[in-house]
Order: C-alpha cells, then sequence, then structure tokens
C-alpha cells in the first residue's frame, strides 16, 4: 500500500491551499499561452476567490484563542462558512465587474480549484 502525507488541522488547510495555488499558476500559464495576458490575470483571480475564502475559513477555526471552550468550535465553523460563503459571493461579484469578457478562464479556474478539496482528502491520510 501506498505511503499517504499525514495531514491534521491546519496543515490540511495549507495542503488543499498549496494545491489551489499550483492549480492557479498552471492555469495562468496555459491561458497566457493560448488566449492572452487579460484572460491569465482572470484566471489568477479565479484561484484568489477559491485560495483566500478557504484561508478565512482556516484562520477562523484553527486560530483561534487557547482558551476556546468544545462547545464554541462549531459555533466557530458556522460564522467561519458563512463569511467564507460572503466572501466568495463578493469576489465574484468583484470578478464579474473587471473580468466580464474573461469571465470563462475565471470561473474553469475557480472550479479546477475546488476540486482540490476532494483531491487532497482522497490522497491525505488524515489523523
Amino acid at each position: 500500500m501506498k505511503s499517504r502525507i499525514h495531514l491534521r488541522g491546519v496543515k490540511l488547510a495549507w495542503a488543499v491551499c498549496a494545491i489551489q495555488g499550483l492549480i492557479s499558476l498552471s492555469a495562468a500559464l496555459i491561458v497566457t499561452f493560448y488566449v492572452d495576458a487579460q484572460a491569465a490575470k482572470a484566471a489568477l483571480y479565479g484561484g484568489c476567490v477559491a485560495i483566500l475564502p478557504t484561508l478565512y475559513l482556516a484562520l477562523r477555526v484553527y486560530f483561534r484563542g487557547k482558551d476556546r471552550r468544545p462547545e464554541d468550535v462549531p459555533g466557530s465553523f458556522y460564522r467561519g462558512e458563512a463569511g467564507k460563503f460572503v466572501l466568495t459571493a463578493l469576489m465574484f461579484l468583484f470578478g464579474v465587474q473587471f473580468f466580464g469578457e474573461q469571465f470563462l478562464p475565471l470561473l474553469c479556474t475557480y472550479m479546477a480549484c475546488i476540486a482540490a478539496f476532494p483531491v487532497v482528502m482522497l490522497t491525505a491520510r488524515i489523523d
């Protein structure tokens, strides 16, 4: 059996963000080659739409005080997910405003980055 990377807690979030960053950079390079620089900027922004809300959620959930009680954990997840949803929506609105002509690379890169979640979950051993 293959050995798997052991991930737990915030390391799991960093792994997802790292994979999303690689996907974003790869998409931007491909789009630059086949389309143009403005579409590549849209692709990079699509990656940011996936990465920044993920980082926000990780910071809300994992970087709380040491005095946090166990009953506070679900609330931090709910608030983090709500903030992630709002941040994603706002970033998409901004993306439509500034990258309306190149929205397809933005959306495709975002969807590819979102696919990083199950990839990391399937390839990592979560302790």
